[in-house]
């Protein structure tokens, strides 16, 4: 039977290539295996998550509505409001909706692009996660990688697009924090970038999940950079000032509730209707009672100032054993190395570690392969193991450089 040849492209995950490169390596005997390979929050759930489960019990014989609730809707626009206040009222509540994490909408909306352009181009950040990867293969056009290297912040590199690929886009993925570099986009690259998406008539996507995990000051967000140019160019009346961009948010990491699957996007009114329309005939809507959980969550910054607090103590063991100064947002530490693949088979064959080489996570280009050089590490669990694995990992790091 013949299938799609298109998604051979998934072969290439980087959890297979990492089990195709460790499997064969044993570990020293003697020391526990400590997994700093995945993204997953390992901190006991908050105890509000824990209440509002309990209270938010009933409504499992209904189906769940694509559009939400007026609850979660409110929600939403309270948290809008106290993260970037420049943007309260920006979106209307039909402007935002709920979605089951971010992984799915992020591959549904190259659905929602694809034959709206002649030999089109879907634009996605290299390194990449994969979801990036599946949106821009349903676009249908071909895919042009923005390398993120070290030269420009680990951000892609707007103005090196050609005018000719900005003209074919139909749709640009970016994230901020990034993932895995955990840099951040300040008001003047998120305003460029917006207005590209509407100067050539595309969609930019905004992947927003670690907007709540920083050390410093909060990250701008596109919400903010939409009011900027919203007042900058007088937009009023019926126009759209959220026209060609949508934003993608979710409690996976701000909340660490990942298994919630529960999240919102919020954007260009047109695209969200389209999306709905996609969703309600194909589509994973987020069940009532965990919708009225999430309406918890977004209403509540405690547990997410605890939350950041549980990484900062992290990073300040990377500071430690390291001596690295810590990125300014998300909860990866991208670690440069002489040799990424080397570097990771060491840490698993000597010290008992598990990393993603960078260069699993990146795809070569004429400039190389940006994510080579690097390896993820993810500070997700408690200070007592980042402490130990973070040891380990440097007597790989002192000696390997």
């Amino acid at each position: 039977m013949k299938l799609n040849p298109a998604h051979a492209i998934f072969d290439g995950n980087m959890f297979v290539q990492l089990r195709g490169l460790l499997d064969p390596i044993t570990p020293p005997a003697g020391l526990r295996i400590l997994d700093m390979s995945i993204g997953e929050p390992q901190q006991p759930p908050a105890a509000l998550l824990i209440d509002s489960v309990a209270r938010h019990n009933d409504e499992w014989q209904f189906y769940p509505k694509a559009t939400g609730s007026p609850r979660f809707t409110a929600a939403v626009e309270g948290y809008i409001a106290r993260r970037w206040p420049e943007a309260a009222g920006l979106a209307d509540a039909s402007q935002i909706i709920p979605v089951p994490g971010t992984r799915e909408p992020l591959h549904f909306l190259g659905h929602l692009v694809h034959g709206s352009k002649p030999n089109a181009a879907a634009l996605v950040t290299n390194p990449f996660y994969h979801a990036w990867r599946a949106g821009a293969s349903a676009s249908g056009g071909e895919v042009i990688w923005l390398n993120s290297g070290a030269n420009h912040n680990f951000l892609p590199d707007l103005d090196a697009i050609s005018v000719a690929d900005l003209a074919r886009a139909s749709i640009l993925y970016l994230c901020s924090p990034t993932n895995p570099q955990g840099s951040v986009m300040d008001m003047d690259y998120l305003v460029a970038a917006l207005r590209l998406a509407r100067k050539h008539d595309f969609l930019l996507v905004m992947d927003e999940c670690y907007a709540d995990i920083w050390r410093g000051n909060p990250p701008s967000g596109l919400m903010q950079a939409a009011a900027f140019v919203a007042k900058a160019d007088g937009i009023s009346g019926d126009a759209d000032p959220l026209s060609n961009m949508v934003v993608l948010n979710s409690l996976s990491k701000r909340s660490g509730a990942a298994g919630l699957r529960a999240g919102f996007m919020v954007g260009d009114r047109q695209v969200l209707a389209q999306y709905l329309k996609l969703v309600g005939n194909g589509g994973s809507l987020v069940p009532s009672p965990l919708l009225a959980v999430a309406a918890d969550l977004y209403d509540d910054e405690a547990h997410v100032a605890a939350i950041r607090a549980y990484y900062d103590e992290n990073f300040a063991l990377v500071e430690k054993h390291l001596g690295i100064t810590p990125p300014a947002g998300g909860f990866f530490l991208w670690l440069k190395v002489d040799d990424d693949i080397e570097f990771v088979k060491r840490l698993m064959g000597e010290q008992a570690v598990r990393a993603v080489p960078g260069s699993f996570m990146g795809l070569a280009s004429e400039d190389g392969n940006p994510g080579a050089g690097y390896v993820r590490l993810a500070l997700v669990h408690d200070a007592h193991s980042t402490d130990e694995a973070l040891a380990r990992v440097a007597k790989i790091y002192k000696g390997h450089s």
